[in-house]
């Protein structure tokens, strides 16, 4: 059974749909194509073809640049289209009216809340969240399963019976890792906070900021990932001003194992998504599950619904409001003075990870789904693993 990615924005090597998804399915036997965007590529990795088309950035570049997709994806003849973008969605759509493939939707954020937040002022937004709504549940009426990646967006998707729920928990064998001693790095006299993500005003780094320039403690500060709203010179600028310039490290995005191995290096990982926006809320990040994964404390927001009650549940970190510096440092500096604190919290994490919050459980839902789509369609439902070139 063949499977293609079909993603309009998300990276080829994106966490989720490449490293988690797609190399599962390839693993699992499966036939797995990821079409994305970015530069041009004809490769196998891990078992999974990757294929690319040019970037498209912007909504409308993205929708207008939908029928290229459409002609490409539609070359590859796969048995199933999973998409992970909405107007990627919509390009699966039509590649489902023209042939007799399989449809399904990846859905990763509250998109009708998100979009309307993001481009409409206040008044607007309900009408254009519902809006969109409406559209979903057209495109629902062509789609054979939504896989959802965390359970507060389901009600965006009628019909319960073909939702997935496929959340972004770390693969449990990262529990179990000491990369390359990472963890023998860490410095006994200066705590270190890892940030892995995106880098922006909204996900708090003026807070953290203020919070580490603020406090008698030596933090010491490591960003993994890049800034998405230009923010970068004032982030320097402000780092300059508080005089913690040469306390921190900013780092472009990394493979994950070499990202985990910064992780495993750190004392304390931190979330700091501000209050307001509705995705924020109903927030499910890789990186904290990461964090726990390495066996260090999470510092996280206590208004995310879903991310304050898995840390209280596995009582692996502390949370605050991020909209407060002082809120930050407090926790910082209790986990700096209470190292005892820090690695029971951290140990908890790890074995969350172990027992629950992992990627294996949450694999298997997805291979279970595509078993299904194969065997109603009599199709063989393994192949021999594709072998990547040298």
């Amino acid at each position: 059974m063949r499977i293609c990615f079909l993603s309009s924005l998300h990276p080829p090597t994106d966490k989720r749909v490449f490293d988690k998804e797609a190399v599962s399915l390839a693993a699992a036997g499966f036939e797995v194509i990821h079409l994305a965007t970015g530069p041009r590529a004809d490769v196998i990795d891990r078992g999974v073809r990757i294929l690319t088309e040019p970037s498209r950035r912007g909504i409308w570049n993205r929708i207008l640049s939908g029928p290229r997709l459409f002609l490409r994806a539609r070359r590859l003849h796969a048995d199933c289209y999973h998409c992970n973008e909405v107007d990627s969605w919509i390009v699966g759509v039509a590649l489902k009216l023209v042939s007799r493939c399989r449809l399904v939707f990846d859905a990763h954020e509250a998109y009708p809340e998100g979009f309307a937040e993001s481009r409409f002022p206040r008044p607007l937004r309900p009408m254009v969240a519902a809006s969109l709504r409406l559209l979903f549940r057209f495109l629902m009426l062509f789609t054979d399963r939504v896989v959802l990646a965390k359970e507060s967006i389901a009600g965006d998707y009628p019909d319960p019976s073909r939702q997935v729920l496929v959340r972004n928990y770390v693969p449990a064998e990262y529990a179990d890792r000491n990369i390359a001693g990472a963890t023998e790095q860490r410095s006994p006299g200066r705590l270190r906070v890892i940030h892995l993500g995106l880098i922006s005003r909204q996900r708090g780094w003026p807070q953290l900021l203020e919070a580490v320039g603020t406090s008698s403690e030596s933090f010491e500060l490591i960003f993994v990932g890049e800034f998405n709203d230009g923010s970068e010179a004032d982030f320097r600028s402000r780092a300059a001003s508080l005089g913690i310039a040469d306390r921190i490290r900013i780092v472009p995005w990394l493979p994950f194992a070499d990202a985990f191995r910064l992780v495993c290096s750190s004392h304390v990982g931190i979330v700091a998504f501000q209050p307001g926006p509705h995705n924020h809320v109903h927030a499910l990040p890789h990186k904290m599950f990461d964090y726990m994964a390495a066996g260090i404390p999470v510092v996280a927001p206590d208004f995310a619904v879903e991310v304050s009650r898995i840390v209280r549940d596995a009582v692996c970190g502390l949370l605050v409001d991020p909209s407060s510096p002082a809120a930050i440092r407090k926790a910082l500096e209790f986990l700096a003075h209470h190292p005892a604190e820090r690695d029971r919290l951290g140990q908890n994490g790890r074995s969350a990870v172990r027992n629950t919050f992992n990627w294996e459980n949450e694999a298997a839902r997805l291979e279970q789904m595509y078993r299904h789509f194969a065997v109603a369609r009599g199709k063989p439902t393994l192949r021999e693993p594709v072998s990547t070139p040298r």
